[in-house]
């Protein structure tokens, strides 16, 4: 089959040179008819015939199917007296078919058809007349050798063509993508793109438009009449709008083959006639998702129809125009990735860097000052755990733009990340101009917004720094703005604060305590302290708290309150709560074997332990068996911030906890949320009332009734009361007559040393002997 594929010569009109061969045979021979058969995959197929009605049978009934297996020929003197062909449909009927003899015709040692004669008549086929019949079938051979010799020769003739089309289109595609690889502007190579096409093709008019909206907008036509070019730039794309507004609209090729009769050119007619362009095909330019980016047009000056090369050479031109545009655009992408916020569209922090950097150059040559503003919008983390995160990117998409509408066009707004922003005021004169911008971010940004049905309250914390006053860099003004920031922070929010020298002092105080900080397990500086907590009714201490406390080798005793946030913000706080449950657990067995066998001993526990995968805070549970230490004996002091953010892993580690025995109280209960929600959502022994409740608790303060309500709820649910901070004989009794179980204070005891709690409790275990 492929051997008769290479000829082409299947289907194709009668020649001459077979028929002089078919005409001698059928007379050689003296037989009615003669053919040259090619078999086909379905059928056999006469290139030659002699008194033959028919151009073509199915090969399964064909006599030449046979003769081309044969290692000779094929010689049938009765067909009626031959099984195999007895009922042949050939034999039966038209032609009626006796007799019968056929060579095979052999190319590129294939045998691809026959030379055969058969007649009506029965006959014998001597040896002599198959030798003349072998003599026509080289003959028949050498003109389908002729044949294939043509096929090949045209096929050279079109490879040649396409060589030196392929290496033209080479020629373009290399100097194009040489320059779309060195990034140079897409304006300079779609105007290279043109230029090489019209120069490689003569009588070519180039056009390359580029879709901006619904509008074409001009990329490049050197060779198109700058008449012409002003008035297909930013045409509007639709049906009828010339070829290429038309190709843009449809998504199509679109062949406009002569501009004075075509309705796509109704209104450009007089143009195209003024710029004596007679034809125009253009081809939409797309992008890889398939989308319309421009289009590509070629311009003849006479009417015309594009030929199937001229297809070719318009696509593959458009498809290297994309290619330029896709680059280009990709690289505007890639640079606003780079630089810009995907949520609320302002710069990120390294285009805010980089303005800031320009900022204070322009300060330079004008002598005059940057002011640097850190806002923090407050309480934003509650908003995003409460309402959602949803809630909470439009909230800072809806902040960012009143942020926006607060400074000048030439000033600078910057989203870090979370809820962060940094805005620069430029070139400023005179500081009052950065207060009034601050007192407008404070009164833009507290005023409630309705999101998703919802009314959101939100403020904002800033810290503002100036250049040069206060340092010459963009990293120092960034930490001193930070700096300052916090401190509105720390002073209750919704306002601001300029940076001062004592904030740096602070900053630089809080880096060395962190330092100092991670190598503070390891050279035993820390030591735990107990508070008792006492049981009201009866005045008995079986529970306490332990207290870790920092003895620092330079700086003396430092305060829970300075170094466990750095430990939270650090991650060292999951080493120390370690260290903590080591020493409680070495502690808590020897006590209740030589003092006290139901005492508890409670930790407080960081919300990152939870959230931590490795280390894991349920190793606990392992080192528990390990030293042989009573689950019992364990209470954990967990936050209402890390019931606000638990997500299953950390509600199975508390459930986890509960199954084992080990007791969970809630800390500083009624500073937070406080939402019931929590207690019946989660495992909970003891909720542990702040201590800011009971500090000012009298017979007719509004915290006693608080206090009150506190402790029905938890009796209700079946969790029992601790209260923080009690000091006053009047506080104790109030909680007692109000039913509350334990409470802890310096009524009773300060926290105390190791020792001097280990004293208590020897106390009372021989006191309660005596």
């Amino acid at each position: 089959m492929e051997a008769l594929r290479k000829l082409n010569i299947l289907d194709t009109s009668p020649e001459e040179r077979f028929d002089r061969i078919t005409r001698l045979a059928a007379q050689l021979f003296s037989c009615e008819f003669a053919t040259v058969s090619l078999i086909d995959s379905t059928r056999q197929w006469f290139k030659s015939k002699v008194n033959l009605d028919v151009d073509e049978t199915s090969r399964d009934i064909a006599f030449c199917a046979h003769a081309i297996l044969e290692t000779d020929a094929l010689i049938v003197q009765d067909t009626h007296k031959d099984k195999r062909f007895s009922s042949n449909p050939l034999v039966v009927e038209d032609p009626y078919i006796r007799f019968y003899a056929g060579i095979k015709l052999m190319v590129d040692g294939q045998a691809v058809g026959t030379i055969c004669v058969f007649d009506t008549t029965p006959r014998a086929f001597s040896a002599q007349q198959l030798t003349s019949l072998k003599d026509l079938g080289s003959l028949v051979e050498l003109e389908l050798e002729r044949t294939d010799l043509s096929v090949m020769s045209q096929e050279l003739g079109t490879k040649h063509q396409e060589l030196v089309e392929s290496q033209k289109l080479l020629r373009v595609r290399s100097a194009i993508l040489e320059k779309v690889v060195n990034t140079e502007p897409l304006s300079f190579v779609l105007d290279d793109i043109v230029a090489a096409v019209e120069k490689e093709y003569k009588n070519q008019l180039c056009s390359i438009l580029l879709l901006d909206g619904t509008q074409l907008r001009l990329g490049a036509a050197p060779s198109l009449p700058g008449f012409y070019n002003d008035l297909i730039d930013g045409v509007e794309i639709g049906l009828g709008q010339g070829a290429c507004g038309t190709a843009a609209f449809l998504n199509e090729r679109v062949i406009t083959d002569d501009l004075t009769t075509h309705s796509y050119w109704a209104s450009w007619r007089y143009a195209a006639k003024q710029a004596n362009l007679g034809a125009c095909w253009s081809q939409p330019i797309c992008g890889a998702d398939g989308k319309v980016l421009g289009t590509f047009a070629i311009y003849h000056k006479e009417a015309g129809v594009p030929s199937d090369e001229d297809i070719t050479r318009i696509e593959y031109f458009a498809h290297v125009a994309s290619i330029a545009i896709e680059r280009e655009r990709a690289d505007e992408i890639i640079w606003r990735q780079a630089n810009y916020d995907s949520l609320t569209g302002l710069a990120n922090r390294h285009l805010m860097e980089d303005n800031l950097s320009h900022a204070l150059s322009s300060a330079d040559r004008l002598s005059t000052k940057v002011a640097v503003m850190f806002l923090d919008l407050d309480h934003f983390k509650d908003i995003n755990d409460t309402m959602g995160h949803g809630v909470g990117d439009e909230l800072l998409v809806q902040c960012a733009r009143r942020i926006e509408r607060c400074v000048r066009q030439n000033d600078n707004v910057a989203r870090l990340g979370g809820d962060e922003f940094v805005i620069i005021i430029n070139n400023l004169h005179d500081v009052k101009n950065v207060e009034r911008v601050t007192h407008d971010l404070l009164s833009s940004l507290s005023k409630p917004l309705t999101i998703e049905n919802e009314v959101i309250h939100t403020s904002a914390s800033i810290g503002i720094t100036l250049y040069p006053d206060d340092a010459q860099d963009v990293s120092s003004l960034l930490k001193n703005a930070d700096q300052a920031m916090f401190r509105v922070k720390a002073s209750g929010r919704n306002s601001y604060e300029f940076y001062t020298e004592s904030m740096r002092e602070a900053a630089v105080k809080r880096l060395g305590l962190l330092n100092d900080l991670r190598y503070a397990t390891q050279n035993d500086e820390f030591f735990i302290e107990y508070q008792p907590i006492v049981a009201l009714d009866s005045g008995d201490i079986h529970k306490g708290e332990a207290l870790i406390r920092w003895n620092h080798p330079k700086r003396g005793l430092i305060r829970p309150d300075d170094f466990i946030p750095l430990a939270e913000e650090s991650g060292l706080i999951i080493e120390i709560s370690n260290w903590v449950f080591s020493q409680v657990c070495d502690d808590i067995n020897r006590w209740r074997e030589a003092y006290c066998k139901d005492l508890q001993l409670s930790i407080n526990t960081s919300a990152s332990h939870y959230f931590s995968s490795e280390p894991n805070i349920m190793e606990w549970m392992t080192a528990l068996l390990k030293t042989n230490t009573p689950s019992s004996a364990l209470l954990i002091e967990i936050t209402e911030s890390l019931l606000m953010d638990a997500d299953e892993k950390v509600s199975q580690k508390l459930f986890q906890f509960r199954q084992a025995g080990v007791s969970i109280a809630l800390d500083d209960f009624g500073t937070g949320f406080s939402s019931i929600s929590y207690l019946k959502k989660f495992p909970t022994d003891y909720i542990k009332i702040d201590r800011s409740f009971v500090n000012s608790m009298t017979e007719v303060s509004n915290d006693k009734i608080l206090c009150e309500a506190i402790i029905v709820m938890a009796k209700k649910l079946g969790i029992q009361v601790v209260a923080e901070g009690i000091e006053t004989s009047e506080q104790l009794n109030i909680l007692k007559n109000m039913g509350c179980e334990y409470g802890q204070g310096y009524y009773f005891s300060k926290p105390v040393s190791k020792s001097q709690f280990e004293s208590i409790l020897m106390n009372q275990s021989e006191e309660k002997k005596s």
